[in-house]
This record gives C-alpha cells, structure tokens and sequence, in this order.
C-alpha cells in the first residue's frame, strides 16, 4: 500500500467516526502504517501535517482513556464537505470543464470539484488550461465567511473596516469583494490586493445586512476611480440578447423597443473599462449609440486587438 492510499484511508476513518479516534485505534484501523509503534507515530504526524496542508479540518480533542487523558482525532463531516449544490449530473460534467479550463492555483478545484461528485473528465479528456486564477488565503478566508454569514474586519487604504460579505468576484485579474459596510451603512467593493494586513473572520451568522437584489447592487461599470469620468451610455440591442439584457441589466435601463425585437438601454458608466467588458461580452449583437468617448473606446480596443 502506498502513502496516497493509507492517507485516504486515514480521512474516511477520521470522517466516518462516531467519537475521536486515539492514536492507538487508528493504528489497528487504518491500513498501510509500520507495525513498530515508533515508526507509526512518526509516518502518522507526517500524514497528519500533510492533510491539514491540503485543507482538512482535523480536529484534535482530549479523550479519557485507561493511560489517562490523551489526544483523539477526527474530521468534522460539516467542515469538510462542501453544501449540497443541488446539481444535476450534467451540470458537474459543465462544472469539471470549467475548472480544467481556468485553473484555480493552489489545488482549490480539484479538491472542490472532488467534494461536489468526483472528477468528471478523464485524464485523456482533459482540455488544455486557458489561464490560471491564484486562489490566495483570502479568497479561501471570504469564501468562508460568506458561507457561514460571519462579519469580517480588516484594513483597507488606512481605514479599519467593518463588512458583512455578499459575494467574490474575479475581474481583470484581481478578486473584488463585495459587502456592506457597518460603518458607512452602504454598498462597497474592495479589491482584495488592497486589503491591508491580516483578515479577521468573526463568529458565525453575525451578518444581519439582507444581501440587495442583484437589480440594486452597483455594477462594475458603476465603481470607478475619481479620475474618470461619468457617462449615460446608449447602447443597441439586437433581438437574440434583448432578453438576457433585460433579465441581468433590469428592465428600467431598456429606453427604446424596437418592431424587430431589438431594444437600446441607458446606463449610468463611471468604469470605462467594465463596460467595454460588458459590451463585448454580447459580441456582435451590441452597439454603443452614444457618447462617442465611449463608442471610441470599444473601437479603439477591437483596433488594438488586430493589429
């Protein structure tokens, strides 16, 4: 047997337990690990550093036995394992393509891949890697935090912040948080590489804001830096995005519907470059009408890109 095996073997007994498993249960349980005691207890501490590198959650608690009180292990199932996500065996398949197209660094996707159902794509399958997203502590601190609805403290440019944390965000290469601020009783985006120092994590359901619906959340068009400018931007639709267009930017931004099914939308633009990102998105099926700053840029970036 070799050490990949006995260290599963290791987790589903540590998983599967009743009680906390002391040291000298786990030997007779788990296969693979040397008859010596010595040499037991040493590839076991290897095995223990190991899992928690890879993210388990071992815990460790004081159990009462013949010798005395002495250390038991187990994993706690809902620690470990990802929330049900409710998906259909086709859309796990539509998961396992994605995570093997953009590689989150870190070994984040497969592991959460693996607790969703299991690798769905065979390794003579696997399509080559677009690009790679880092997946650093942060994220990992967040996304944790928005799962257990727990409040979050950290500095951000000077300022101590106080934030009830809605959703992460990838974009242009850099994780956007987006949260209510206590303090300022508002909406705010953060841009993680910003985050000053360590993030503090508070306990559990300590959130209370309700999270906006998603036609009240500001858009990444509307976070922009103080030099740049605001915009009302007109941009056509045509008929095959006109729907998708009225679910996602709402029905208030469509000004004009058209006999075809096309429709033109206003929208309020202080990230140029979030909405070119938009426009584009939609490929050919999008044209911005006015302003001609606008129109320019998106004109300007198809340009760049040919030549």
């Amino acid at each position: 047997m070799d050490k990949l095996e006995r260290q599963l073997g290791l987790l589903a007994a540590l998983l599967h337990t009743a009680h906390p498993l002391r040291a000298s249960e786990i030997h007779q349980r788990v296969d693979g690990y040397p008859e010596d005691v010595v040499a037991f207890r040493r590839a076991f501490e290897r095995d223990k550093d190991d899992l928690r590198r890879l993210g388990v959650p071992l815990e460790i608690s004081r159990t009462e036995a013949r010798e005395g009180t002495i250390d038991g292990y187990r994993v706690n199932k809902s620690e470990y394992y990802l929330h049900d996500l409710g998906l259909e065996p086709d859309e796990v398949v539509a998961l396992s393509v994605a995570l093997r197209l953009i590689r989150l660094e870190g070994g984040a996707a497969h592991d959460a891949l693996w607790k969703l159902g299991g690798d769905a794509i065979s390794d003579d399958d696997r399509p080559p890697q677009l690009a790679a997203i880092a997946m650093g502590p942060s994220v990992t601190q967040l996304h944790e935090a928005i799962t257990s609805n727990a409040t979050v403290h950290f500095e951000y440019r000077g300022q101590k912040r106080s934030v009830e944390p809605w959703r992460l965000a990838f974009r242009r290469g850099q994780w956007y948080l987006h949260a209510w601020d206590v303090d300022r009783e508002d909406s705010r985006m953060f841009r993680l590489d910003r985050v000053e120092g360590a993030i503090r994590v508070g306990e559990p359901d300590t959130a209370q804001q309700a999270r906006l619906a998603p036609t009240d959340e500001r858009q990444p068009w509307q976070f922009g830096s103080d030099a740049e400018s605001e915009y009302l931007a007109r941009v056509a639709i045509d008929r095959s995005h006109a729907a998708w267009a009225r679910h996602h930017l709402g029905e208030e931004s469509v000004v004009a519907d058209h006999a075809d099914g096309s429709i033109e939308i206003e929208l309020a633009v202080t990230n140029v470059s979030a909405f070119r990102s938009l426009v584009l998105s939609m490929f050919d099926a999008a044209v911005v009408l006015s302003p001609i700053e606008l129109r320019n840029d998106v004109v300007a970036w198809l340009e760049a890109q040919q030549s």
